[in-house]
């Protein structure tokens, strides 16, 4: 496993609030204030300011075959989700149509009926799942002699005790997104290492260049958005065709671990400022929860935990997607292509699903 370098000396006293709020060394509030941000105290797009009118014109450029790749999973009951999270569909009626719409005929003659799904989800927090700057967060506590307030911190300094209601978060929801239409990249680490990655493996700046290299394209560049193919989510990619027993082990294995993006390779593409982060995982980073294997990520090392979401999102507002199809682009050995996607606009939302599209 490489070495996993962490910048900067201090370390935040800090505890997990589900997923999101992480400590980390160097990424803290206390001792290096990381707002207002380079696009002013006031924005909540972050990252997608530097999708300009010239990079969507340069993207455009990358479409050379006409191909279309659709890169979201399926969403499904047997989608794997984390305890505490949850997905479900149901119609309804039972099955029958939600509607019937009497005074549109009657008798022998013929009228209109319609159907309804009621979906019960976190929506953008389950499957194919973008992250807005309302999600990943750093918890800080017992640092007001510095003039900090305790509290969880988000993108550009805004605390989600000041923003947070019942109903959604006033600022940073997922309609302040905007959209992307831009360069996207494959870094195809499937292909570069001959077989899907192992859980826990950390992708460093080595498989990075190799990756670059062997496929023949440029770096990542401002604006662009980063694919990382490691074959994890393979192991839930053909859930609906297996007994129940196949997909819930599948998913517990799934939801174990899996390779990810080590930190010093997300410091790097943060340099680069890049608009978008995204693999084919459910957590951006490396972990590996069962004590197994050569690459493991104890829990006590909370320090590493969510790295990629502190420096990148709530430090840059560089956003992250999570749980992508990447097989078609690895196939194709489509490494550059026009990104296209938008959020919903869910005011107040962390998250959206989605199913980007990548043309080339």
């Amino acid at each position: 496993m490489s070495q996993i370098r962490m910048i900067g000396t201090a370390v935040l006293s800090a505890v997990l609030v589900g997923s999101a709020a992480i400590a980390l060394a160097g990424n803290n509030p206390v001792d290096e204030k990381w707002w207002p941000s380079e696009f002013g105290a006031d924005d909540e797009a972050g990252a997608t300011n530097y999708i300009t009118p010239e990079k969507r014109l340069a993207a455009a450029k990358l479409v050379k075959q006409g191909k279309v790749a659709t890169l979201g999973m399926p969403y499904h009951l047997r989608t794997p989700v984390f305890p505490g999270r949850l997905y479900s569909i149901t119609i309804p009626s039972g099955g029958g149509p939600t509607h019937d719409l009497a005074w549109s005929g009657g008798g022998k003659g013929f009228r209109q009926t319609f159907m309804d799904e009621l979906v019960t989800a976190q929506i953008g927090q389950v499957g194919t799942q973008f992250d807005s700057l309302a999600h990943p967060m750093i918890k800080v506590q017992g640092h007001t002699d510095k003039g900090v307030k305790d509290g969880n911190y988000l993108y550009n300094g805004h605390r989600l005790e000041d923003v947070g209601t019942p109903f959604g978060l006033t600022k940073l929801g997922t309609e302040n997104v905007g959209s992307f239409f831009t360069r996207g990249i494959l870094i195809d680490m499937v292909a570069l290492k001959g077989e899907n990655l192992p859980i826990g493996y950390p992708i460093t700046m080595e498989d990075f260049r190799a990756a670059l290299k062997a496929q023949g394209i440029d770096d990542a560049q401002k604006g662009d958005v980063v694919l990382f193919r490691t074959g994890w989510n393979d192991l839930w990619r053909d859930n609906l065709k297996k007994s129940a027993e196949q997909a819930e082990k599948d998913n517990k294995r799934f939801n174990s671990g899996g390779p990810g993006v080590s930190p010093e390779v997300c410091d790097y593409l943060a340099e680069r400022k890049i608009a978008m982060l995204g693999a084919d995982n459910w957590g951006i980073e490396p972990y590996n929860f069962t004590g197994e294997g050569d690459y493991r990520t104890p829990f006590k090392e909370v320090k590493n935990w969510a790295y990629c979401h502190a420096n990148l999102s709530t430090r840059r507002g560089i956003y992250l997607f999570e749980n992508l199809d990447l097989k078609q682009l690895g196939e194709d050995k489509a490494y550059e292509f026009l990104f296209s996607w938008a959020p919903l606009k869910l005011v107040g939302a962390t998250g959206s699903p989605g199913n980007p599209i990548a043309a080339y």
